[in-house]
């Protein structure tokens, strides 16, 4: 009885392995957040470009070229390069301009896996 408590007391804390498997999965998860930040801190950002077109002055009177180009230089200067031109759809009505933007980004995970991101949104810009 004395020999098998003393056993005991000498196992204490992690083995080799099992510090080898907890680094194993927060490595995991590190890899995941660092794949997956830039395209989430992404499709935030377009959200913002987006509901700034609200703000903007007389945008219900501007061209459709026009509100592409103050799209474009935002996500210029916001440097987001994953969504063209082909994944908008500028529609305009009497008195408001729908903006919808569609489009799918790919992130390679391993070998040939990829994790993909689908995204829809639309605004409405009614007159200010």
């Amino acid at each position: 009885m004395l020999k098998q408590s003393l056993k005991y007391r000498q196992q204490k804390g992690f083995t080799l392995v099992g510090w080898l498997i907890v680094i194993a999965i927060f490595l995991y998860f590190a890899y995941l957040a660092m794949i997956l930040t830039p395209v989430i801190v992404g499709n935030h950002t377009m959200d913002r470009i987006l509901e700034s077109l609200k703000e903007e002055p007389g945008i219900t009177q501007k061209s459709k070229r026009q509100i592409w180009r103050l799209i474009e230089n935002r996500m210029l200067i916001n440097q987001v390069r994953s969504v063209t031109k082909d994944d908008f759809e500028i529609v305009k009505e009497p008195n408001k301009v729908v903006v919808y933007l569609d489009y799918e980004d790919r992130v390679h995970f391993a070998a040939n896996i990829y994790i993909v991101f689908e995204r829809e949104k639309s605004v409405e810009l009614v007159r200010n």
